[in-house]
């Protein structure tokens, strides 16, 4: 496995074992295959604080496969000394053109265990080469945003006077600590703390991974249903039960996820937890001031705190 230095600028590709993945579909034929996929962060606690869309954003603006980076993989050997990478492979690296879909909770955000930090759609090569921008820009960040957040929820500040100043942000991994941990309501001592601390390691249920129905049909889209302002519970769709669940009902059934027992809620409105983040391989949500995504987090905990998580009913719908 490569090493990502935490002070250097990080480019997808340092880490070989998306290029390999995305390799072997290759030589299979599968790698235009349409699929669904899901970025999982499992937390100790009773939530997660979704972290690092924009820093995606700003990535996928930004990194170019370059001839550069083609000749850099073109003389990847093995122990052998052959190849890694087949010429016809990169000469597909070479004329892609990112074709896909990445739909993602808004940062700050409070999530419940098992549900995706993003859902992406889109051909099998292409959401494989992401595989290690998705575990640095979003597992990790929201690991880094969950860990400070759940400090405040420990002790029960979820309130603030003054909220410290933004840090300044670079485009390498420390740079991003530091980000999500202010995101998630980290003091500055804090803040300065975490770019100590050892990186975490993706438990197996974790990462890259599909969170299917029992038909087999993968998750698409979380609707968390309000009476007003209050959350009432989080009802989770496939792509049929979407196109189903129409915008204008007002009451909804679901299994719930930690009891296992069906739920009926009435609600009057709905809010869609994941919002378009990539259409076609390009940006398209714009990200406000982090001191905004920190307020976010802090209100999204206060109302989770007022509910009581164990009484929070989420899972598919029924």
């Amino acid at each position: 496995m490569n090493t990502i230095p935490l002070d250097k600028p990080f480019d997808w590709l340092s880490d070989l074992r998306p290029a390999h993945a995305a390799a072997a579909s290759w030589y299979t034929g599968e790698y235009l295959r349409p699929t669904v996929m899901h970025v999982v962060y499992e937390p100790d606690g009773p939530f997660t604080i979704a972290c690092g869309a924009d820093l995606f954003a700003e990535h996928i603006r930004r990194f170019r496969i370059t001839p550069a980076l083609i000749e850099r993989l073109g003389q990847t050997t093995d122990s052998m000394g052959r190849s890694v990478f087949h010429e016809s492979f990169l000469n597909f690296l070479q004329r892609l053109r990112l074709g896909v879909d990445l739909f993602a909770a808004p940062e700050g955000s409070v999530l419940l265990p098992s549900e995706p930090l993003l859902v992406a759609m889109g051909p099998l090569a292409h959401i494989q080469l992401l595989e290690s921008a998705f575990r640095l820009l979003f597992w990790e960040s929201s690991h880094w945003a969950t860990q400070a957040a759940m400090l405040r929820w420990q002790t029960g500040a979820l309130t603030e006077e003054e909220t410290p100043s933004e840090p300044p942000l670079d485009m390498h991994p420390l740079s991003w600590r530091i980000r999500a941990a202010f995101i998630g309501g980290a003091s500055k001592a804090e803040m300065d703390a975490v770019a100590q601390v050892v990186a975490p390691v993706q438990d197996p249920g974790e990462g890259t991974l599909m969170l299917r129905h029992s038909d087999a049909q993968p998750l698409v889209q979380i609707r968390r249903l309000y009476q007003g302002s209050t959350a009432l519970g989080d009802v989770w769709l496939t792509a049929k039960q979407e196109d189903r669940a129409s915008v204008s009902r007002s009451s909804c059934s679901f299994e719930c996820e930690n009891t296992g027992q069906t739920v009926d809620v009435h609600f009057n409105r709905f809010r869609n937890l994941y919002e378009p983040l990539l259409v076609k391989g390009l940006p398209v949500m714009s990200s406000p001031r982090l001191g905004y995504l920190r307020q976010r987090t802090l209100q999204h905990l206060s109302a989770l705190q007022e509910i009581g998580p164990e009484a929070y009913p989420y899972g598919w719908m029924s």
